[in-house]
This record gives structure tokens, C-alpha cells and sequence, in this order.
């Protein structure tokens, strides 16, 4: 029942224009009869033939959809004993427009449905897109919680814009029934004045040309809001879609911003430890160095001390000698000056002592050379 009445209320247009023909064509068949009734049993000899009026059917409104309407019940056309041939050409005229009229109206009625039908082809396409379109924002409410805000908002925007389509359409249909009404006083005026009947068709046929306009204009109207809407809901969805890639690549540059500065503090805190530990072996290096040149060093001095006490003639009586002795050298190892720092026990020593260095020249070399010093200081102890 309720698919029923939505069907009624998407095609109210055509329901009512259906409505206004069969009213009209069973206002002719019974207005016909009767007049054909009233005027067989006395003849028409000498009297004046009364001829049913058609409303054209033209002066109907057939913009809106309209079912197929009832090909028009021939009636029967009562014996007349005598005839006028004038009349009868004159009935069977207007039959024959009435039959016009009724195919005129059917074919209307069929345009109509065809326009129907490419309107809810439109909207069962619009209804696909639709689907199409939350079909995709489902799976987009899936990778962002934002994209399915978004979604809701357009998913309220959609029935507030459904809502709207409905009272728009309930407008219409109220105004549609106030054509429909002014339609029927109209031809309610037209059956009772027969003078005017040309005329009335006239301004029908002019308010049908309008109506035909207002309608392809409000069709166009609508078609219009349709396409900004579809438009809209794609706008909304690409903009949907561009903020999430838009996110994702912030993300990633984020993670990748990250990344580096994980990577540049790992590569800082290696380059560190890699400082500290060449450090480290360069002190053990240098260390160790220093330690073998301090034995180089010593075994240096040893050798020109022992050199130098070799060559030393001691002196009468010289006993428990001991002395600091300085030294000046040039790198081939040739003494140019001696001096005692401090007597080593007499002059007749200290001068023993002097000719013994200078006896030594050259003094013994350091390995390795660069050792080599060219001021050295030893002790002269030659009895210990």
C-alpha cells in the first residue's frame, strides 16, 4: 500500500490528468445520449437538431505523465424516423472529433508516461550514483574517522536536501490541484456557454502552450538542482579524498622526518663512539710511544754516559765520583761544549771528566733519530 501511494504521489501529475479525461469523456457520452434520447421519439422534422458539445481536448493540460485514456464507447444512434441529413453529418462530424480528441489525448497520456518514465530512469541513475557515492565513503570511513564525519555531514545534507525536494514537491502538488480546479470551472463554463466555445478552446490551447513552458521550464529547473547536487556530492568527495592524501602525505613526511633524525642522532652517537674510540687508541698509541721513547731516551743517555766513563782516566786518589755533566751536540752526534753543573770533587776531576766527553765525540746516536737532543743532561757516576 505504501509503495502504491509513493508511486501516486511521484506521478500525481498524471493521476489527476487521467482523472480530468474520463470525466470529460463520460460528461460527453452522457450529455450525447441524452440529447439523442430527448429527440428520438418526436423526430427532428421541423425542428432545430441539438448538438452535444465537446470540450476540445487540446484545452486540457497535458505537460504532466497521464495514463492511456479509454477509447470512447460508440453509442448507439437511435432510429429517427426522419433524419435530417444535415444533423446527421453534423453528429457524426463532431463523433469524429470527439474520436480525434480522444486519440489527441491518448497519444498526450502516452508522451506523458515516456516523460515519466526518463524522469525515474534520471532518478533511479541519481539513486545508482547515490548508492555509488556512500558505497565509496563507507570504504573511505574505513582508513579515516574524518572522511566518515565528513560522510555524515553529506549524509544529513542529503535527507535535509530529500526533505526539501518533498515540500517542494507537496507545493507543486497543491498547486497543481488549484490548476486542476480552475481547470474544471473552466470547463464546467464551457459546457454552459456554447457561444464561447471557440473561444475557450482558444485561451485553452494558450494556457496549454504556457503550462507546457512552465513545465519544461520547471523540468529544467529541476534537472538543474539535480546536476548541482550530483555535482556538489562529487566536489565534496574529491575534497574528501584530497584531505586524505593530504594527511597521508603529511604522515609519511612526518615518519620520514623521523626517520632521518633517528638515523642522523644513531649516526651522531656511532661517529661519537668511533671519536672516543680513536681517541682512546690514540692516548694508548701515544702512550705506548711515549713509553718506548722514554726507554729509547734512557737507553740513549746510558750509552753516551757509559761512552764517556769508558774514556774517563781517573785522576790519583779520585774516589766516589759523582757529578751532573751538560752536554751540547750538533745532530752527528760531534760535542760542541761541556759544562759541570756543580764540581764533581776537584779541578783535577772536573777536567778528567771534560777531556773524557770530549774524547767521546761523536757521542752514540738515539734510535730512533728523532730522539735526538742536541742539550743532554746526565749524571757522571763512574763507581757505581
Amino acid at each position: 500500500m505504501l509503495d502504491l501511494l509513493e508511486k501516486i504521489g511521484e506521478h500525481w501529475r498524471a493521476v489527476i490528468l487521467a482523472v480530468l479525461v474520463h470525466a470529460l469523456i463520460a460528461a460527453f457520452i452522457i450529455f450525447g445520449v441524452r440529447l439523442m434520447g430527448e429527440s428520438a421519439p418526436h423526430g427532428n422534422e421541423g425542428q432545430e437538431v441539438v448538438q452535444a458539445s465537446v470540450i476540445n481536448a487540446d484545452a486540457v493540460d497535458t505537460s504532466s505523465p497521464a495514463p492511456p485514456a479509454k477509447p470512447e464507447p460508440k453509442t448507439a444512434e437511435p432510429a429517427a424516423p426522419q433524419v435530417d441529413a444535415k444533423a446527421e453529418a453534423q453528429a457524426k462530424a463532431e463523433q469524429a472529433k470527439a474520436a480525434d480528441d480522444a486519440r489527441q489525448a491518448a497519444k498526450a497520456e502516452s508522451d506523458a508516461k515516456a516523460d515519466a518514465k526518463a524522469k525515474a530512469d534520471s532518478r533511479a541513475a541519481a539513486k545508482a550514483r547515490d548508492k555509488a557515492a556512500a558505497q565509496k565513503a563507507t570504504e573511505q570511513k574505513a582508513a579515516d574517522a574524518k572522511a566518515e564525519k565528513q560522510r555524515e555531514a553529506a549524509a544529513e545534507k542529503a535527507a535535509q536536501e530529500k526533505s526539501d525536494r518533498a515540500a517542494q514537491q507537496k507545493a507543486a502538488q497543491q498547486k497543481s490541484q488549484r490548476e486542476a480546479a480552475a481547470k474544471e470551472a473552466a470547463v464546467k463554463k464551457a459546457a454552459a456557454d456554447k457561444a464561447a466555445e471557440q473561444k475557450s478552446a482558444e485561451q485553452a490551447q494558450a494556457k496549454k502552450a504556457a503550462a507546457a513552458k512552465a513545465a519544461a521550464a520547471q523540468a529544467a529547473k529541476e534537472k538543474a538542482a539535480e546536476d548541482a547536487a550530483e555535482k556538489a556530492a562529487a566536489d565534496k568527495a574529491a575534497a574528501a579524498k584530497k584531505a586524505a592524501a593530504d594527511k597521508a602525505a603529511a604522515e609519511k613526511k612526518a615518519a620520514d622526518a623521523a626517520a632521518a633524525k633517528a638515523a642522523a642522532a644513531k649516526q651522531a652517537r656511532e661517529a661519537a663512539a668511533k671519536s672516543d674510540l680513536q681517541k682512546m687508541l690514540q692516548q694508548e698509541s701515544a702512550g705506548r710511544q711515549n713509553a718506548a721513547n722514554q726507554r729509547a731516551l734512557a737507553l740513549y743517555v746510558n750509552a753516551i754516559r757509559n761512552k764517556v766513563q769508558g774514556n774517563w782516566i781517573r785522576p790519583p786518589g779520585a774516589n766516589n765520583i759523582s757529578c751532573n755533566v751538560q752536554v751540547q751536540q750538533i745532530p752527528s752526534g760531534q760535542v760542541t761544549n761541556v759544562r759541570l753543573l756543580g764540581s764533581c770533587g776537584s779541578e783535577a776531576i772536573d777536567r778528567s771528566v771534560k777531556q773524557a766527553i770530549y774524547k767521546s765525540s761523536p757521542l752514540p746516536l738515539p734510535d730512533p733519530r728523532d730522539l735526538f737532543e742536541s742539550t743532554i743532561n746526565f749524571k757522571f757516576e763512574p763507581d757505581q
